[in-house]
């Protein structure tokens, strides 16, 4: 009742761990073009003068916040 342990063709190894190292790589690539598109957005975010007006706001909260105590 004991079976043989499975022992995979080489060739088999070496033809997936070839595919799965070019799909990292094609992971790695598109990763790379997604952080450049989040960075272009959050510069865009930056200038935008509601952004500006929000951050002026708050920063002014926070001033204002430290003269009382």
């Amino acid at each position: 009742m004991t079976q043989e342990p499975f022992i995979p063709d080489m060739e088999q190894i070496k033809a997936t761990s070839a595919k799965v190292k070019a799909l990292c790589q094609r992971m790695d690539a598109e990763i790379l073009i997604l952080d450049d598109i989040i960075a272009q957005l959050e510069e865009e975010n930056r200038r935008s003068p509601l952004y500006q007006y929000r951050l002026n706001k708050a920063k002014r909260l926070l001033n204002s916040n430290i003269s009382v105590k």
